[in-house]
């Protein structure tokens, strides 16, 4: 903000021993830094059909020793994976995820009986990505049919969210001056220039529990995609002038 003083007041404020008899016409600016501003957060969501499922499915397989809970297992998941392809699904759309081998032991580990290992436990969990939700339903069916007796939750998302997110951006902006403007007009003041600007983006990511299965043979599986909510928040800081 500016003011402006007669160079004659200014010369008195700095100090000055006298002032020229012209004081009165000559006028000297003085900057003051008295920036006012109002900060809010402003948001807009999207909804959206999914592009692709994400499914993590695999074998768990008890075996005497390790060996050959491993050998079943690896054959079991072999099986499984060759009918994923045979489905049209690119292998580059199939990643194993995780691989673990366990000792069972005959007591609780917090028992104070003394424990042996009585077994193995070997599991081998692949993640799909499946770009026809369509026929998702019935590749679960003929994978568990194959051998798969362990699923994970099914996670839905799109080819260009960022895309898609361009269609919120500047509303979520306009929700950010909309509450601006209420805000400067209780405290009788008008929103000005747009100073600073930043984004937080989300993305669902929904995962069920883990799901075993006890048997191949049950009604075929409904997958219903539904929409996907995209949402875009940004925090607004803007100018306030009277």
């Amino acid at each position: 903000m500016r003011h402006l003083l007669p160079s004659c007041l200014a010369a008195f404020l700095l100090g000055a021993a006298s002032a020229p008899p012209a004081c009165a016409l000559e006028t000297r600016l003085i900057d003051i830094n008295e920036e006012r501003w109002v900060e809010v957060g402003g948001e807009a969501s999207i909804s959206v059909t999914p592009d692709f499922a994400v499914l993590t499915l695999g074998v768990t397989t008890t075996g005497k020793d390790a060996r050959e809970a491993a050998s079943a297992n690896a054959k079991a998941v072999t099986a499984i994976v060759a009918l994923i392809k045979g489905e049209g699904v690119a292998a580059a759309d199939i990643q194993t995820s995780n691989l673990t081998v366990a000792p069972q032991f005959s007591n609780p580990s917090s028992s104070p009986t003394a424990h042996s290992i009585t077994g193995y436990n070997v599991s081998d969990m692949v993640t799909v990505t499946a770009r026809d939700i369509s026929r998702l339903g019935a590749l679960i069916d003929k994978a568990v049919d194959a051998g798969a007796n362990s699923i994970y939750g099914i996670a839905y998302g799109q080819n260009n969210p960022s895309a898609l997110l361009d269609k919120a951006r500047p509303l979520a902006v306009a929700d950010a001056r909309r509450k601006a403007e209420i805000f400067a007009s209780a405290g009788g003041a008008k929103v000005g220039r747009l100073m600073e600007l930043t984004e937080q983006t989300a993305q669902p990511t929904p995962f069920a529990r883990r799901a075993y299965v006890q048997a191949a043979a049950a009604a075929p599986t409904p997958i219903e995609a539904g929409e996907d909510r995209l949402t875009v928040s940004v925090t607004a800081r803007f100018e306030l002038t009277q």
